[in-house]
């Protein structure tokens, strides 16, 4: 059984559902330099999150982590890998330590980033970025 939730954001597009056990997913769309850029965020409740971003081909080409690191000196160490495939210039690995430590450093977040590697790439992932941290910004409380 599905249920639905209202989550705001700024796109057109958008889907938020409840499938089982309290995990939420939530699909959006951006069209970002004359390309729709496909997001989708699983939410596993008080644990992690998992965020798919790229295009209409569906490809997950590569993955990152960042967690908590479990020390009694600083809570506020983070520790982060790439756990397969390809990321050059460690383009997952670097906006999952960005949302992780957004989201207080207390989740593990997992990201595939999926996008056209061409000259313009820095530009589209920065616009990737800042709706990513937008969506997030407009639910707080549900992240």
């Amino acid at each position: 059984m599905t249920e639905s939730e209202t989550v705001k954001n700024s796109s057109s597009n958008i889907d938020q559902t409840v499938p089982t056990n309290g995990i939420k997913v939530t699909q959006f769309s951006r069209r970002i330099a004359d390309q729709s850029i496909l997001y989708q965020i699983i939410r596993y409740p008080d644990r992690c999150l998992f965020i798919w971003i790229g295009t209409s081909s569906h490809d997950m080409s590569n993955l990152a982590m960042t967690m908590p690191m479990i020390s009694s000196s600083s809570s506020n160490e983070l520790l982060g890998t790439t756990l397969f495939g390809t990321d050059f210039y460690e383009q997952s690995l670097s906006l999952s330590k960005k949302l992780a430590r957004r989201l207080g450093g207390k989740k593990q977040v997992y990201i595939s980033l999926n996008l056209p590697n061409d000259a313009d790439n820095e530009m589209l992932l920065s616009q990737v970025e800042q709706a990513l941290f937008e969506h997030v910004r407009q639910n707080e409380q549900v992240y």
